[in-house]
């Protein structure tokens, strides 16, 4: 019964919905809390607050979903080009380049949790994705979506790390998928190629020395100083991820419309030309400060 149930949600996911992978866990992550907690005493969160707030709710799922027991993850590949490497003066990570992703995401999990509830009524569902204070990551990596790379990312060998995680915590126990067993083995390119030494040995990852912190996260425009470092990107930064040998030429771009940029990558950074679906638009008052300050 159980088998089937999966069956039945992991089959409309991928075939009806066109995730690429959809996996099960449990929905708590208790072994990593404590890395978690260190890692926001240090500060390394920054100015990202919202971090201290949602960890209450990653330590204890139940405050979001009362009973939850199980973790459904699904993920979407946004490979968006089809170089490894982005060129140009301004660059904008490729995650903002087509639709905001927090709002197509949240409208296909709707749909998968109508399908859960239309197979059994009695179940509840919380969903989201990293917007919400859900611990996606760790989730993903119970579940056996990938494994954890040097460059602090969930990176899936055959699609790389260029995807998006959504979450569905339920009310009913399902049989846990595995953890994947892989590892980066000795690669270092994404510890050696970060200009901002964010990254450092045993996972380390400083987010206030982060491009995308400085260009996405930081409330003020960036100092002089601080443009240099960014290296042309104005919103975000994928250069971690495009030295990263998961991250290959091969990889097919995504089949989601959404996430393709009608345009190529980036924008004319002029307020009317900065689409109101997208996730720099939101940010669009900083963001044009930075580009004004680095054309100076």
């Amino acid at each position: 019964m159980e088998d089937k149930f999966k069956t039945s949600i992991k089959t409309f996911a991928i075939e009806r919905l066109k995730f690429d992978d959809c996996r099960f866990t449990g929905s708590r992550v208790d072994e990593t809390i404590p890395l978690y907690e260190k890692w926001l005493k240090e500060g390394n969160h920054g100015e990202m607050t919202y971090l201290e707030n949602h960890l209450k709710f990653k330590q204890n799922p139940e405050l979001l979903l009362k009973s939850a027991r199980s973790a459904i993850v699904v993920i979407k590949n946004y490979k968006n080009t089809k170089t490894r490497n982005l060129e140009g003066d301004l660059k904008v990570a490729r995650y903002a380049a087509g639709e905001d992703y927090h709002l197509v995401m949240t409208e296909k999990l709707k749909e998968l949790t109508a399908f859960i509830k239309n197979l059994d009524k009695t179940i509840e569902c919380y969903s989201g994705v990293d917007s919400r204070p859900l611990p996606e990551r760790a989730l993903a990596l119970k579940a056996g979506i990938g494994f954890l790379g040097k460059n602090s990312m969930v990176i899936k060998p055959g699609l790389g790390s260029y995807f998006f995680i959504g979450i569905i915590l339920t009310t009913t126990s399902l049989e846990e998928d595995r953890p994947l067993s892989w590892n980066c083995g000795q690669c270092r390119l994404c510890l050696d190629a970060c200009p901002t030494n964010a990254l450092g040995e045993g996972f380390a990852f400083n987010a206030t020395k982060c491009i995308s912190y400085m260009t996405i996260e930081k409330k003020t425009p960036l100092t002089g100083e601080e443009l240099k470092q960014t290296n042309g990107w104005i919103f975000g930064c994928d250069i971690c991820q495009e030295v990263c040998p998961y991250n290959h030429d091969n990889i097919t771009l995504t089949d989601w419309p959404q996430f393709l940029p009608s345009n190529g990558i980036g924008f004319d950074f002029k307020t009317d030309s900065i689409p109101k679906n997208t996730a720099l638009y939101r940010s669009r008052k900083r963001l044009l400060a930075n580009v004004n300050n680095l054309k100076r």
